[in-house]
């Protein structure tokens, strides 16, 4: 079953472009003071992703294992 997304509320762009996370997302997320995300826009440029860097070379390192394993049965045939 798909979880339903989840509104933290709403923030403003600043003077210098910053943002600030609401608290309840950073305590939701163990996002802390210093921590990096990654900022991925889609390709329409209508939704911005943060992202944890750690969680992005896993799951890389997951589909890179899977297309690894399609590759491997391909070559089988």
């Amino acid at each position: 079953m798909m979880k339903k997304p989840i509104f933290y509320g709403s923030t403003t762009v600043g003077e210098r472009g910053q943002i600030v996370l609401p608290v309840k997302l950073r305590e939701d997320l163990k996002i802390n003071k210093g921590d990096k995300l990654l900022v991925i826009v889609d390709p329409h440029g209508s939704r911005i992703s943060l992202i944890n860097p750690d969680t992005m070379s896993k799951f890389l390192d997951m589909m890179s294992e899977n297309i690894n394993q399609i590759k491997s049965k391909i070559n089988q045939k």
